[in-house]
């Protein structure tokens, strides 16, 4: 309950801080092949000292469908990011409405928790594009920071990320790899075939060697 109490004081009775640093969405291509699953990332870069943040995201519900990361949780949950100390973090809303297309998320550190600040990745959304779809957008509709001595930081929305579909365009890598599905097929490909010249060349240098 005092989390509860500690995180409404950071983002609703706040005193408005002069805005630093910005946010935006993020992604490794925006050209994705229907039928598959996609991510956005929520980025944070040069921020100031925060300790807890409010979000609310929108996406167009008509076209992509939103991919729930906590089968254990009631609802469809966003994943979190890792720009506030996620051993030290309490969060009291992770919601989508998957009718609306709105994402809610509200989460605070707590002690002993130090001040996030500078550059990180604060949500991670999966969407699933269907066989149908030709374009999306995904935008940051509010963005809110709080302070631990009751500063807030507001964010102007940027302008919305636009994905678009088809079904001749790659599956998008999974995060970190930055390597898409198909370039490992094409990677073994390219490592087994310099292997196969090495053995045709092989009876032929043992050939001229007899013959000598």
């Amino acid at each position: 309950m005092k989390y509860m109490m500690y995180i409404a004081a950071l983002v609703s009775s706040l005193s408005a801080f002069a805005q630093q640093g910005r946010l935006y969405l993020s992604t490794s291509d925006t050209q994705i092949k229907t039928g598959s699953t996609f991510y956005v990332d929520v980025m944070a870069e040069n921020l100031p000292e925060v300790y807890g943040v409010q979000l609310t995201l929108n996406y167009d519900a008509k076209s992509i469908t939103f991919v729930d990361q906590d089968s254990k949780a009631k609802g469809e949950q966003l994943e979190q990011g890792n720009f506030l100390d996620e051993k030290h973090l309490y969060t009291l809303r992770n919601q989508a409405d998957s009718k609306t297309g709105q994402i809610q998320y509200i989460a605070s550190q707590v002690a002993p928790a130090k001040n996030a600040a500078g550059n990180g990745r604060l949500a991670r959304l999966y969407f699933s594009a269907p066989d149908n779809a030709t374009q999306a957008k995904i935008a940051i509709t509010l963005a809110e920071f709080g302070t631990r001595s009751g500063e807030k930081y507001t964010y102007t929305p940027q302008t919305p990320l636009s994905v678009s579909f088809a079904n001749n365009y790659q599956v998008q890598a999974k995060p970190g790899t930055g390597f898409p599905t198909w370039a490992y097929g094409l990677a073994a490909v390219l490592l087994v075939i310099p292997g196969i010249f090495l053995l045709r060349r092989r009876p032929a240098a043992k050939h001229a060697e007899q013959s000598v």
